[in-house]
């Protein structure tokens, strides 16, 4: 245990309400309650004297105000307090009522006992009910400062076990809102068809979120007419898609295909788009990639 989490002084602070503005050294204390017993016990303790100097208006004013405001705001608390209380009151009014002989006549034996009227069998009978009343007062202040340890760790579990479900529900809308933030569409660039030779082909990765992928196939500088472009799955001559485009042709002659195609029916694995002039019958060329279907 740390040395400000055993000092008095801060643990005093810390039941009184005065350790806000140090939100870490309150958090570890917290923590350090719920799973140190030799902590705990300190803090009970600590409780225990409060009580004891509110009971005896022995808090000054700042100490008073707080134990109102917020050291007596648990129920368990107001319950030690109530009880203090009426244990005070109970042995109060027993030693209200034995009569105490005058000093001039103690110790009373033999004759002289029988003629006040106080038996040695009587004295030995208060003390023996003196006795009992005080163990079974501990008995029940055990009791109840058991029942209310138990409680308040109960209750501090409790609490843990909200925050962590708390913090559970924040992960998982943080997780929604960034798979919302993300474009439902994905960028793919081919320059060179499969005749430039047999390179690995590139590969996109196609989340559950990916809708549409937008497609960029570079041209001959220049190029010009419409081209017929259809998407085959490797080993497959049926088209999954097709279309017929004009090239877009920059200032300096560079042209290039652009699109856009679903990712309806694309899993894994390697498929081409084929494309063709209209200018240069039965010429294809074959523009692979490999798609990755995550799930």
């Amino acid at each position: 245990m740390s040395s400000s989490l055993s000092d008095r002084g801060v643990i005093r602070e810390y039941l009184l309400g005065r350790l806000d503005e140090q939100q870490e050294l309150e958090s570890k204390l917290s923590e350090g309650i719920l799973f140190s017993d030799e902590l705990s016990e300190m803090v009970e303790s600590i409780e225990d004297e409060i009580i004891e100097e509110y009971l005896d208006g022995a808090l000054d004013s700042a100490d008073r105000k707080a134990t109102d405001e917020y050291f007596l705001r648990p129920l368990e608390r107001k319950n030690k307090l109530q009880f203090a209380r009426l244990l005070r009151e109970h042995f109060e009014t027993n030693r209200n009522d034995v009569v105490v002989p005058p000093l001039d006549i103690l110790p009373v034996t033999g004759s002289g006992a029988s003629q006040y009227g106080i038996g040695v069998a009587s004295a030995a009978g208060w003390g023996h009910h003196l006795r009992t009343y005080g163990q079974f007062a501990a008995l029940i202040l055990l009791f109840m400062l058991g029942v209310t340890y138990i409680s308040g760790i109960r209750k501090r579990q409790a609490q843990l076990e909200g925050e962590l479900v708390q913090e559970r529900e924040r992960s998982a809308s943080l997780a929604r809102e960034a798979s919302l933030l993300q474009p439902p569409i994905i960028a793919l660039t081919l320059v060179s068809d499969r005749s430039r030779g047999p390179g690995a082909p590139p590969h996109i990765e196609i989340k559950p979120s990916i809708q549409r992928i937008v497609v960029e196939i570079a041209l001959p500088r220049g190029a010009t007419g419409t081209y017929d472009v259809r998407l085959e799955a490797n080993g497959k001559k049926a088209a999954l898609w097709s279309a017929t485009l004009s090239p877009l042709v920059s200032a300096s002659g560079d042209a290039r295909l652009m699109f856009d195609v679903p990712t309806r029916g694309i899993e894994s694995g390697v498929y081409s788009f084929v494309v063709s002039s209209s200018q240069q019958a039965q010429r294809y060329k074959y523009y692979d990639f490999e798609a990755l279907a995550a799930k």
